[in-house]
């Protein structure tokens, strides 16, 4: 497996499993499938709704949860929640997320990334991104923030290079993440 040390000096595998689209039942089983071949980087959100099958299949692994790394998402909805944080770890069950990431910049998103750094300080995240911002919005972030994002999740696949994007995030240190 090959790793990335994010801004933070958080080890990220470059491989993982998304969930996206995955009902409960095929979330839990790939993740254990995903799991037991090798893969340790598992990817979720509030929104896909299977954050509980995603720890039940953690749990049945057998990999004790310092070999998995967790990158979850917040949705809009939540980011003014103060408890967000401990509802999605609560769902996951488990103490701490490896990434947690601002799903879209909708809503009150600058909330959210405060609700964040807050948790990135109180140790239940080891790191903090973002999803779906363009530059100018992740410049905003930038702005406004005391922990800088250790990752930018978008589309990017060799029909979007997101080149300008790249040359962006390489200077501020951030890691994209396809």
């Amino acid at each position: 497996m090959e790793y990335v040390i994010l801004n933070n000096g958080v080890k990220m595998p470059m491989a993982g499993i998304g969930t996206f689209l995955l009902s409960p039942d095929e979330a839990e089983a790939s993740v254990l499938s995903a799991l037991k071949n090798g893969y340790r980087l598992l990817d979720t959100a509030n929104a896909y709704v299977n954050e509980k099958a995603v720890g039940r299949g953690m749990k049945k692994s057998g990999i004790p949860r310092e070999e998995i790394f967790l990158e979850t998402k917040l949705w809009p909805t939540f980011y003014e929640q103060p408890d967000a944080v401990e509802n999605t770890l609560e769902r996951l069950g488990t103490d701490y997320i490896d990434l947690l990431l601002i799903h879209q910049p909708a809503g009150n998103y600058i909330a959210g990334y405060k609700l964040m750094e807050k948790a990135y300080k109180a140790g239940k995240v080891k790191a903090i991104g973002l999803s779906n911002f363009t530059v100018e919005q992740m410049q905003e972030i930038l702005d406004i923030c005391e922990i800088k994002p250790a990752v930018l999740q978008t589309e990017v696949h060799p029909y979007s290079q997101e080149k300008e994007m790249k040359k962006f995030l390489d200077k501020h240190g951030i890691v994209i993440q396809a």
